[in-house]
């Protein structure tokens, strides 16, 4: 039953942490601002009421949190930061329980971390420290550690405060659990849904809109040779009209499943109709070229025939103006081929 509880929330954790990999470092930094002014407000007041100890571990708090955002914020590596919240809130406000400091008030700080520190920081941290707390106030409040506290809680607050925050922690973590699995729920939809509109439903190979996604997206930073093949079937329109439109759709896929085969680690997509696109990063135009001339070779053997057009570049990667050069070789290729049917065929 543990195990079925636990191991859901963790893949969900997971998938939600990866998905918003980009979105995460801004929420976390909104939420670190909050604590730091929160801590300057309390530290503040502490310095108005002398209280020195709160005052030096609020001063603390706010150098380490910032210490983390700073250390995190060239690469929006958010460990930092967890890091620093993690120490603050272990050390800090352990002290804050056995002290009893502010007249035992640094107490009810704990009572924020399990359902923050879960949702909006580290939930297996939050989750440590949630169980940690519990302990702790059992321990020093009811069992064997009772001499270590150094303030005199009341019996009221000796007897509740640990069963609240038990409670606190058993609702906090429901919830989490709840915004985390149905999180996690939207995220696989979306991510279907993403891989329908990207992908081909005639080929199975990525369409249009998955090519503009990545033109978009495209990082050729440090890059030493880029290739574009633009290619059109021919005879598509003729073979539909001769043998009907599943023999053109089974050309389509055949010629698109062999460009997959002959480059597989590269991208191949279907742009629509009888065009294919093939973006195909560090290789040389001499092995590239080789290999679309055994393609095409396997192409014209299945009783089908291609045109084609290879730009290749060491800089400038113009990922657009690179597909329109291409095109513009495929055409001359294309007119000639045709050229080249009107000869044979007188």
């Amino acid at each position: 039953m543990i195990k079925n509880f636990f191991v859901p929330l963790f893949d969900a954790e997971k998938r939600v942490r990866e998905y918003g990999r980009e979105d995460r470092w801004q929420t976390v930094s909104v939420i670190i601002w909050l604590a730091i002014a929160a801590f300057a407000v309390m530290g503040f007041v502490d310095l108005l009421q002398r209280s020195y100890f709160p005052l030096a571990t609020a001063i603390a708090s706010v150098l380490m949190l910032y210490g983390g955002l700073r250390a995190g914020k060239k690469k929006k590596n958010t460990l930092p930061v967890e890091i620093a919240t993690f120490i603050i809130l272990a050390g800090f406000f352990t002290a804050y329980i056995i002290c009893g400091s502010n007249d035992g008030l640094s107490v009810l700080w704990i009572i924020f971390v399990p359902f923050l520190y879960m949702t909006m920081i580290n939930l297996r941290l939050g989750l440590g420290l949630s169980v940690y707390y519990l302990l702790l106030l059992v321990l020093t409040f009811y069992g064997p550690l009772q001499g270590l506290l150094r303030y005199n809680y009341s019996p009221m607050m000796r007897t509740r405060f640990p069963l609240l925050y038990l409670v606190d922690g058993v609702i906090s973590l429901y919830c989490v659990r709840k915004m985390l699995l149905d999180r996690s729920e939207l995220i696989q939809a979306q991510e279907k849904l993403q891989v329908i509109s990207f992908v081909d439903v005639n080929t199975g190979l990525q369409n249009r809109a998955a090519y503009s996604h990545y033109q978009q997206n495209a990082d050729f930073t440090g890059m030493g040779q880029l290739a574009v093949v633009f290619i059109d079937v021919n005879g598509l329109h003729e073979l539909n009209n001769r043998l009907g439109h599943q023999a053109g759709d089974e050309m389509l896929r055949f010629v698109g499943q062999l460009c997959v085969q002959m480059f597989p680690e590269n991208r191949v997509y279907r742009l629509g109709g009888d065009e294919f696109l093939m973006v195909i990063e560090r290789k040389e135009q001499c092995v590239i070229q080789k290999t679309m001339d055994a393609l095409d070779a396997k192409v014209q053997e299945a009783g089908y025939s291609i045109a084609y057009g290879l730009e290749f570049r060491r800089e400038h990667f113009d990922l657009e103006d690179m597909v329109n050069a291409a095109d513009n070789k495929m055409l001359g290729a294309k007119a000639e081929h045709y050229r080249k049917l009107d000869r044979d065929g007188r």
